[in-house]
């Protein structure tokens, strides 16, 4: 029997028990969820095509990580990611072009070369490190012996990349234009093996599957509230980065009910509150408006901020909307923070 045709038995062995995650009785998520979480599958899937079997880390490409039609592990409305498989015996030179971002980084993880959920950190680029030419160029070098200006360390155990982008005004900027390529030569490309394609597709799973156990959300957040602001450790493992402060918290609201949400920030690179679903899916960006930025946002006299969550329109500053779901996520994250910000205050009230 060909090894791909075992490989793909196990991996759609993998999608078939997928539902076990969110139809878990344990797990906080209404119906809206449950069927949001059989949607997520075919998100994943593509993911887990594209990363791992269209991407081959002696010859990377960058690789779009969500876009308004397919959203994975936590996706922002103001943000473009794109990932790509490194190795770390290799050498990287990431070419590109900035223009109106507020941010861009390019996040190195570490861990097993299968699959799995990445261990740690390895490597941190924020647009602070970086060296740009007047018309924002750029050049940097991924090596394991980084020498000089704009080259920085590929550990050994470093097996993807992520970057980021942010945008104050996401559907009016341009994002930076990326190349990456690796600098070691490389044999002519064949044809996948036998081997090989049944390698990829055992990782497709093991990445789907693994992916499964951290979306929908793990934790039970507190209703109409949030928990307290916390800052990603690099060796926290999964794809978060070392720049954010993240902030969740969980709404239920019936169609006269509104959440009242006041914070202070600390000065910080970009801030923003999102709605999304217990798959960490944003909510329908193209027909609501799901998302406040440090950017467009109306600050109060004193320098907070307040912001209003619900079904309905309201004519005040700073409204965000449910996207017509009655329980979810509110999503708060701060880039390059000066210190921690406070925990936001939240009132149920109704309209």
């Amino acid at each position: 029997m060909y090894k791909s045709k075992a490989a793909l038995e196990q991996f759609l062995e993998v999608i078939k028990n997928a539902d076990s995650t969110f139809l878990d009785p344990d797990k906080t998520i209404d119906e809206q969820g449950r069927v949001d979480g059989y949607q997520h599958i075919f998100h994943l899937l593509r993911s887990s095509i594209d990363f791992y079997l269209f991407n081959d880390p002696l010859r990377p490409d960058f690789m779009l990580l969500a876009n308004p039609y397919h959203k994975v592990l936590g996706d922002n409305v103001d943000a473009v990611y794109y990932f790509t498989q490194l190795r770390g015996d290799q050498e990287y030179l990431i070419k590109g072009k900035r223009y109106d971002s507020c941010y861009l980084s390019f996040s190195l993880y570490g861990g097993e070369p299968n699959g799995e959920i990445v261990d740690r950190v390895c490597n941190n680029i924020n647009h602070t490190q970086i060296s740009f030419e007047a018309d924002g160029s750029f050049e940097i070098k991924l090596t394991p012996n980084p020498r000089g200006k704009n080259e920085f360390k590929l550990d050994a155990d470093a097996v993807n990349l992520l970057s980021r982008e942010y945008f104050f005004d996401r559907l009016n900027s341009r994002e930076s234009e990326l190349h990456i390529e690796n600098l070691k030569a490389q044999e002519a490309s064949t044809p996948l093996s036998d081997e090989e394609l049944a390698r990829r597709i055992r990782v497709m799973s093991t990445f789907f599957e693994q992916t499964t156990w951290i979306a929908p959300l793990p934790v039970e957040y507190p209703l109409n509230d949030f928990l307290p602001p916390f800052r990603f450790e690099a060796d926290q493992g999964g794809w978060g980065t070392v720049d954010n402060i993240y902030c969740f918290g969980r709404f239920h609201l019936e169609k006269h009910q509104y959440l009242k949400i006041r914070f202070t920030s600390p000065e910080c690179c970009y801030w923003g509150i999102q709605t999304w679903n217990f798959l960490m899916q944003s909510m329908d960006f193209k027909n609501y408006n799901v998302c406040i930025n440090k950017g467009n946002a109306k600050a109060n006299q004193d320098g907070s901020y307040t912001i209003y969550l619900s079904h309905q329109a309201m004519d005040v500053d700073n409204w965000i909307s449910t996207s017509a779901y009655k329980e979810a996520i509110v999503f708060c994250r701060w880039l390059l923070a000066e210190k921690m910000p406070e925990q936001p205050a939240v009132e149920l009230l109704d309209l």
